[in-house]
């Protein structure tokens, strides 16, 4: 049941973001530290639309287990806050606030038969092509939700979506034929590539020292932890052919070789004897952990190691990172023995010295002063530039016609230069720099616009769409109070 949740959870969960509107600044609300306020069960409070504990909550709880997952599991709570998720969660809320406010006060409203309706054709609740009744309660059961909370939330949510397709508007052939025009512009370029052969650069010991001391924040010393380990190794006893014969039998499916191929007896003999040694050994390791828990072993050795350390693998790793100091977790296998382990001490990060840091500081530096001097060498070179390259006409498609460039840079130079509205300038890549002056320019090709015609329009109108909306959302931050009741813990 949870494997097939998993695959169908994109019903499931009410998305917290609003896409259309993502790009709008977060800086309209002044941010403190995050801590409880005086409302009760809120908070926010924009304008008479509440944005609840329990509403936060759970926005807050799927989106750290999207970048969870999105991070390999990963993810935790100093990094989350780090990444500032709290804020993005209660920002995204707040739109979300600003919205049905905007929909309460035009009248525009969700009936319980819509409700119904979104339900039913949710392919999660279905069976055999049909809503059905059993699976429905079951899912959200299993997802620990109350239909009434879910049903709720699915209407705001369809409100939501009623409200912001008022703000879709059409597109008429003159927009189109605007942005298919700058779409497909083309233009006719003499350039000329500066690579980092052409630029020298001299580093002085006080310069890598100045350049540490104001990016100290990037050369920070790894999460570590103090372990200490008291391991158990298997016996070296040979297993009778019976009991190798036996294993094999019950568990034949976990030898396998390269190609995921079960392996035959014979090739498999080693690994099963290994297996069935270390099964023998973990009543002693459940008896160490016992002893060491109690204080009456020591342990074998202790260890300061970087969270992640190969020595360990990631389950194993998982474990320590979600224990407090002093616990002692029960034995692990690791390298063909168990291991029982202490959890002594959670080290943080710290900036590192200068001689800790000096391989990363000396490239860091040098990639950034390189940088500098190579858009310094290009940008004198655009204001008269001779012996440089002409190319044919060139649109934001034309990768492959501006050699010596590659694909990639290619790709890069071309959508900084029609974003630019400059004739004539320079455009630093990521180790080269380029000098352009455009020499014409076509600005509509109509073979182009009549085969991508349906492409443009659903782009003209989505930017249209999207400005529409920031415009609105902009009045509404005007018009509506926003009062934040959740603050950051110092």
């Amino acid at each position: 049941m949870i494997s097939w949740m998993q695959k169908h959870r994109k019903y499931l969960v009410i998305t917290i973001w609003i896409s259309t509107i993502a790009f709008v600044g977060a800086g309209f609300v002044g941010w403190g530290t995050y801590q409880y306020g005086s409302k009760s069960n809120s908070v926010a409070m924009v304008g008479s639309i509440p944005v609840t504990m329990e509403e936060f909550q759970y926005a807050y709880g799927n989106a750290y287990q999207q970048y969870n997952r999105a991070m390999g599991g990963t993810l935790d709570e100093a990094t989350a806050k780090q990444m500032g998720l709290q804020k993005q969660v209660l920002q995204s809320l707040i739109y979300q606030a600003l919205i049905k406010n905007f929909a309460k006060d035009h009248g525009i409203v969700v009936s319980e038969e819509e409700v119904q309706q979104a339900i039913v054709a949710i392919p999660a609740f279905q069976k055999d092509g049909k809503f059905d009744k059993s699976t429905y309660i079951a899912v959200l059961q299993n997802m620990r939700m109350k239909p009434k909370t879910f049903e709720e939330s699915l209407k705001n949510d369809l409100l939501i979506q009623k409200a912001l397709s008022l703000l879709t508007p059409g597109t008429v052939p003159l927009e189109i034929e605007a942005f298919g025009s700058a779409i497909f512009m083309a233009d006719k370029l003499r350039y000329k590539v500066f690579t980092p052969d052409d630029v020298t650069i001299e580093i002085q010991n006080d310069d890598l020292k100045q350049y540490w001391e104001s990016h100290k924040e990037n050369y920070m010393t790894p999460k570590r932890f103090k372990l200490a380990i008291l391991w158990i190794a298997p016996s070296n006893e040979t297993p009778t052919d019976e009991a190798v014969k036996t294993y094999y039998k019950e568990h034949r499916t976990d030898f396998t070789d390269d190609k995921g191929q079960i392996l035959p007896l014979d090739k498999a003999k080693e690994r099963i004897a290994e297996a069935i040694r270390l099964k023998q050994a973990k009543k002693s390791a459940q008896l160490a952990y016992i002893d060491l828990k109690k204080s009456r072993k020591k342990a074998d050795e202790e260890k300061v190691l970087d969270a992640g350390d190969p020595i360990f693998t990631a389950e194993v790793w998982q474990a320590i990172e979600g224990a407090v100091a002093g616990t002692v977790l029960k034995p692990k296998v690791v390298n063909g023995k168990y291991a029982v382990i202490k959890v002594e001490e959670l080290i943080l990060p710290k900036p590192k010295s200068f001689e800790e840091a000096y391989a990363d500081v000396k490239a860091d530096y040098l990639k950034t002063k390189r940088a500098e001097a190579l858009i310094r060498l290009a940008e004198d070179a655009s204001k008269n530039l001779e012996g440089g390259q002409e190319s044919d006409y060139v649109t934001r498609d034309s990768v492959d016609k501006l050699p010596p460039l590659t694909k990639e840079e290619a790709t890069v130079f071309l959508q900084k230069l029609f974003a630019s509205d400059k004739a004539s300038g320079a455009i630093l890549l990521d180790n080269k720099a380029v000098s352009f002056h455009i020499l014409e320019q076509k600005l509509l090709n109509s073979d182009k616009l009549s085969q991508h015609k349906a492409f443009i329009e659903e782009n003209a109108g989505k930017m249209k769409s999207n400005l529409l909306q920031s415009n609105v959302i902009a009045q509404l931050q005007q018009k509506y109070p926003i009062e934040i009741f959740l603050k950051e813990n110092e």
